[in-house]
């Protein structure tokens, strides 16, 4: 891991001090170096899809953070370099960018859909499938998992693919970053998120609001009807996933996603029993 840290580094071009970031995350390496960040990719990343992905950013710096470098590679790891931003700040959730962010991904969904398919399905079942059944509530999130019909992915805008907050750096202005899900897919996937922590109670009615409000009024095409009518499902997907992964790390997010996988397994009960 120090070679690999060490020859990232100096990729950056820069003399600082290397400092590894987000901690333990499996495959994926990210290395600050004073202004520049260094990221390893997984080994059997597609690397042709990572090169559009890295492409598609270079060509559009008014929303996503712009590459330093082409694609690179330490070994047999391709290496993307950015330019250090500034991350969105958990300790003020009423004063995150929702409104800069809707406006981001509204024109993010009108640019010319190019690009390998968005990867968003390919989270989904990750995270279902290192679920282990026998944590405490696995049961209800994996039998709200059953009951999702078949995602849908239809590809007809650019999308991001793995949008939350933790995608948003601030650098001169808010900058869409982490382009491994970039791709073409449906875009009710960037809202659903959102939408899940808000039915699930964990994100409040008024920041919702502000963060659909702002997607709409800027064009964006993803909602063009009453919302829930195309979020509904997607909502759901990410809700299980959330409520996947906060039980595998212990997250105090954990029982309102978990009560909303429950809603999820009962309403559909009764649908079945009526």
């Amino acid at each position: 891991m120090d070679d690999l840290i060490a020859a990232m580094a100096s990729l950056t071009g820069s003399s600082a001090d290397p400092e590894v970031l987000g901690g333990d995350r499996g495959d994926v390496v990210v290395v600050r170096v004073g202004d520049v960040v260094a990221k390893a990719h997984p080994a059997d990343v597609d690397v042709e899809a990572l090169r559009q992905r890295v492409e598609i950013a270079a060509a559009h710096p008014e929303l996503l953070l712009p590459p330093l470098k082409p694609l690179q590679f330490v070994d047999d790891r391709p290496v993307t370099v950015w330019p250090y931003g500034r991350p969105v700040s958990q300790a003020d959730p009423d004063g995150a960018p929702w409104e800069e962010s809707a406006a981001l991904l509204a024109r993010l969904h009108a640019l010319p859909v190019q690009g390998p398919p968005a990867g968003t399905p390919d989270r989904i079942v990750r995270a279902i499938e290192a679920l282990p059944p026998d944590l405490p509530h696995a049961d209800v999130v994996l039998r709200a998992y059953e009951l999702l019909p078949p995602l849908d992915m239809s590809g007809r805008a650019l999308i991001h693919g793995d949008w939350h907050l933790g995608q948003l750096v601030h650098r001169g202005a808010w900058r869409l970053i982490d382009v491994d899900d970039l791709g073409v897919g449906d875009p009710v996937w960037d809202l659903a998120r959102p939408a899940a922590l808000f039915a699930a109670g964990v994100l409040p009615d008024d920041l919702w609001a502000r963060f659909l409000n702002t997607y709409r009024e800027t064009g964006g095409v993803a909602v063009t009807t009453s919302e829930w009518d195309v979020l509904n499902i997607p909502a759901q997907a990410y809700v299980v996933q959330m409520a996947a992964r906060a039980l595998m790390s212990g997250l105090q997010a954990v029982e309102p996603l978990v009560e909303a996988c429950r809603r999820i397994v009962t309403a559909q009960d009764n649908g079945d029993r009526g």
